[in-house]
């Protein structure tokens, strides 16, 4: 770091990037994964952050680097996203089948199934994105408590997340 001049442009979020055990007395977390950066860089996306997100399957936590401020929007105006979920559910094939109509432009079939799918996922799965928001809520609060306290009850929960 030092020889090539690089620049720890911090983080927000966990101050562990890496642990291991899954008992009290064998737990060990450390901040051993960085973003780092040339001085230029650094001045080039000077509102750049870094925020490290809860654990999953990984002894490493996953780091997310955004470059510019987040906007903040409407959350009925987001993205549609496809759920890979929705596709092990055993009437979406169906849902599919008599959804689509061969009849009408490939768009306007898209935005019928789209306002379909959302309908669908609403009454079938209760909304799956809110559900994931959350869960993820919930280890993240977790997790900040393991940072301050580690119990066994802790580990446990965040497992059982």
């Amino acid at each position: 770091m030092n020889d090539l001049s690089l620049i720890d442009i911090g983080f927000k979020g966990s101050k562990f990037t890496w642990r291991r055990g899954r008992e009290e007395r064998t737990y060990v977390a450390k901040r051993l994964d960085r973003v780092l950066c040339c001085a230029n860089t650094h001045l080039k996306w000077q509102e750049a952050t870094v925020t490290h997100l809860p654990f999953f399957s990984s002894d490493h936590a996953p780091l997310y680097l955004q470059l510019s401020p987040v906007v903040k929007g409407d959350p009925q105006r987001r993205p549609f996203c496809f759920e890979v979920a929705w596709m092990q559910h055993e009437s979406f094939k169906d849902l599919l089948v008599t959804s689509w109509d061969n009849g009408v432009f490939t768009l306007v079939a898209l935005r019928t199934l789209q306002r379909k799918l959302k309908r669908w996922n609403a009454d079938v799965f209760g909304d799956v994105q809110r559900k994931k928001e959350l869960l993820l809520a919930e280890l993240k609060g977790v997790e900040d408590q393991l940072e301050l306290q580690q119990s066994n009850a802790f580990l446990v929960r965040e497992m059982e997340l």
